[in-house]
């Protein structure tokens, strides 16, 4: 096993701070459990998370207001089971997607700000699967195209806009554990009871590769690495080892290399941003979260350090850095779901002077679609829309191709239209 590398780097000393009791949400009423998902999700605006009481109910919550939340919570209260997972729209902030236990899919927009009521109506609901719905993932380039996984071993890729499912991939033997779009939505990897990552293209209804991944029983994630023809796997030893595997997307044989985290029982929750190469590591009891910088060649990984809470997380997920704040050199921000609160965490550089740091911003994700559903349904790729960083030249960028994508007619289209209509 390779251990940890240390280097010298840029983000050497990115620190990672504790907030202020002023700057954390408390009252958080939610004793869900969700062994697959991350039990929580973020956009730039607002978070989510399942909450205490009957039918399945879930808040969304807006970052513009800390401090102790509500006892009576406008709730979205539309299930008929527990929420499994949550995931909001990447292309229109109040727009989420709610899995449930009761084997539905549903959308949801509400208005912006929050809800001033309970809604028990979504605006979209799938059926289709047959058992408990357990990890809900939009796809990063298409608008309106939305994966689900269930308990019944299928992938189901639906059109929202069209309420209907337009795809159903059926070849897991097993329980699927977990999935992940690639950067430019054309496949997605999933990562199965039976110990197999799989890549699959979605639109052929095929799997395009197989990898043989960790050998332990407990439950395991897998995570592309951006742009990078890699992609990430995390996982137990049969001796409940945690361990990080890298993989090459063209190589089925064997990983790259495997890293040996640490031993302990709860599932390590793998988060990469692919603006700064920066893979997080936060797991479910852990009060810590781990940071590599990633690299194209042997070790793949370099250790930087890690930030450590001051009590156990039963939830973690990552918030979109469009939303970061340059003026201190934020460059990444998650929020922690702890017992009765949510924390929210900033990852900074410390660096002098005031100017805006380039080299630490490069474009990011614009969260406007580059695809409309029709267009990527009939084979169109196209890389994810970016903006610029620097608060005096926010422009969209067009998409540009890289030559390892595949390019179709009409991959230039789709705009930023929202997910429903």
């Amino acid at each position: 096993m390779k251990k940890f590398i240390v280097r010298s780097s840029k983000f050497r000393h990115v620190f990672g701070r504790d907030p202020r009791i002023e700057e954390k949400f408390e009252n958080i009423q939610s004793m869900a459990s969700a062994p697959d998902s991350n039990l929580c999700d973020a956009n730039s605006k607002y978070f989510a998370l399942p909450w205490r009481g009957g039918g399945g109910p879930f808040i969304v919550w807006p970052f513009s207001k800390p401090g102790r939340l509500p006892q009576d919570m406008n709730l979205f209260s539309g299930h008929g089971g527990a929420v499994m997972d949550l995931h909001f729209s990447p292309f229109i902030d109040e727009c989420i997607a709610s899995a449930s236990d009761d084997t539905t899919v549903k959308v949801w927009t509400f208005p912006e700000g929050g809800l001033t009521s309970s809604m028990e109506t979504s605006t979209v609901t799938l059926s289709g699967h047959h058992k408990k719905v357990i990890v809900l993932r939009w796809n990063p380039v298409a608008n309106n195209i939305l994966a689900s996984v269930s308990y019944d071993n299928t992938v189901r890729v639906w059109d929202v806009e069209a309420a209907k499912e337009r795809m159903c991939f059926s070849d897991h033997p097993d329980a699927i554990q977990s999935l992940d779009w690639n950067y430019n939505g054309s496949l997605y990897a999933t990562y199965c009871k039976d110990k197999l990552a799989r890549l699959v293209d979605p639109r052929n209804n095929a799997v395009a590769a197989t990898f043989a991944g960790h050998q332990g029983t407990k439950g395991a994630r897998v995570s592309f690495l951006g742009d990078r023809p890699m992609f990430v796997t995390v996982g137990f030893s049969k001796q409940s080892e945690r361990q990080l595997f890298f993989w090459d997307l063209r190589n089925e044989s064997k990983p790259l290399s495997e890293v040996q985290i640490d031993i302990a029982s709860g599932a390590l929750l793998p988060f990469y941003d692919a603006d700064t190469s920066l893979l997080y590591l936060g797991g479910k009891g852990d009060t810590n979260i781990r940071y590599f910088e990633i690299d194209d060649a042997e070790p793949y990984q370099y250790f930087l350090t890690q930030f450590q809470g001051k009590g156990p997380q039963r939830g973690l997920c990552m918030v979109p850095r469009k939303a970061l704040d340059v003026e201190v050199n934020e460059v990444a921000r998650f929020v922690r779901l702890t017992q009765n609160a949510m924390e929210p965490v900033s990852f900074t550089v410390p660096r002098k002077g005031d100017q805006f740091q380039e080299d630490l911003y490069p474009d990011t994700f614009a969260g406007r679609a580059a695809l409309g559903s029709e267009e990527w349904l009939g084979g169109a790729n196209a890389n994810p829309r970016l903006v610029g960083m620097n608060p005096s030249d926010p422009t969209v960028r067009q998409v540009v191709l890289g030559d390892s994508q595949e390019v179709s007619n009409g991959a230039g289209g789709g705009g930023g239209s929202a997910p429903l209509s």
